[in-house]
């Protein structure tokens, strides 16, 4: 947010910072009423996720024998809630730090941020994208706020949101049917027709993005919050397949005013699919010179051992109290950002 000085003498940013703690208040509240227990997971892990593109800060503890012991700081609190689902919690959230390098030092980004994320077993994608409206609706009554506030944009979100597959989102936006672009060469081919470059190194999830940053992404969640749903199954490890259409996968994300707040997925629960999944994703981590580490088998033994259908997501906290407070962005929600203690 800012430094001692600025949240002592402005007053404006000190106001944010109290609306930040009630936001964060009746986050606890509303998940409280609908009988989740608030869980507390491990920050510093041996195993974090092998997503491909996202980068663990690494830390070493050092034992009374002067032992050094690799970790890392968490990126999502992900693994250790599915792993309460198996053990048998039905209803979980966790209110965490995360921790992700290579991000830019503010804006909508900061390497520490807070989320949210929840899980509900039994549970689908679609009942938490009804969470999350019910979430937002609760805290802007409480608080009084008609409208969410982004950039140039207030945003009606109390009435309903809007959702929409990725699919149909692509055929508005650039008018093509992504079942006939769900190849990377495909892909490629749509990609340079729209004026983008192509390298050779590209995977099928970079191609994607070039379309979708600058074609798609900025358009979504202008008037009313909107959920994309149904992905491409080869962006979704952790996502089950859509049952009328296995080339899709379960996954959703919300965005307001432009903004991404959100991402989560009908949960893939077969150990063996899961395994495998991980197993891709850590070579392509090598593939493009990241560390990398084995895949966590003990979120695999805990897979096996049975979790009904399940649902979860993850949202950015900090984002969501830019949108209610109308801060600039995520730099005046946080106090002592990276950037703050650089600077």
């Amino acid at each position: 947010m800012s430094t001692f000085n600025e949240l002592k003498n402005n007053p404006r940013l000190k106001k944010v910072y109290e609306e930040r703690l009630q936001i964060l208040h009746l986050i606890r509240n509303f998940f409280w009423s609908q009988d989740f227990v608030e869980a507390e997971t491990p920050i510093a892990l041996r195993l974090p996720g092998q997503e491909p593109y996202l980068n663990p800060i690494p830390v070493d503890f050092i034992d009374p024998y002067q032992v050094s012991h690799k970790f890392y700081l968490r990126t999502s609190p992900e693994y250790s809630l599915k792993k309460l689902l198996a053990a048998g919690w039905q209803r979980v959230f966790e209110i965490s730090k995360c921790f992700r390098n290579v991000e830019s030092f503010g804006g909508t980004h900061n390497p520490e941020f807070t989320m949210i994320e929840w899980y509900r077993a039994p549970g689908t994608y679609w009942d938490f994208m009804d969470d999350a409206e019910n979430l937002f609706k609760f805290i802007g009554k409480k608080l009084n706020v008609e409208k969410l506030k982004y950039r140039v944009f207030q945003i009606d979100y109390l009435n309903d949101w809007d959702r929409i597959s990725v699919k149909d989102l692509w055929k508005k936006y650039l008018q093509v049917n992504l079942d006939d672009y769900l190849s990377v060469e495909q892909m490629k081919k749509l990609v340079q027709e729209n004026g983008f470059a192509v390298d050779m190194k590209d995977s099928y999830e970079d191609l994607f993005y070039k379309l979708f940053l600058n074609k798609i992404e900025t358009s979504l969640g202008i008037d009313r919050p909107i959920f994309i749903y149904d992905y491409p199954a080869q962006m979704c490890s952790l996502s089950k397949l859509c049952e009328n259409d296995n080339r899709y996968a379960q996954r959703a994300e919300l965005y307001i005013g432009g903004l991404e707040l959100a991402n989560g997925f009908g949960e893939l629960t077969d150990p063996k699919v899961q395994k495998f999944n991980l197993e891709k994703d850590r070579s392509l981590r090598e593939q493009l010179g990241k560390e990398i580490w084995p895949v966590d088998e003990d979120l695999i033994t805990a897979l096996d051992s049975g979790i009904s259908s399940a649902g979860g997501i993850a949202l950015g906290v900090d984002r969501m109290v830019v949108l209610f407070t109308g801060a600039r962005d995520i730099n005046e929600v946080i106090f002592q950002s990276v950037a703050d203690q650089i600077n």
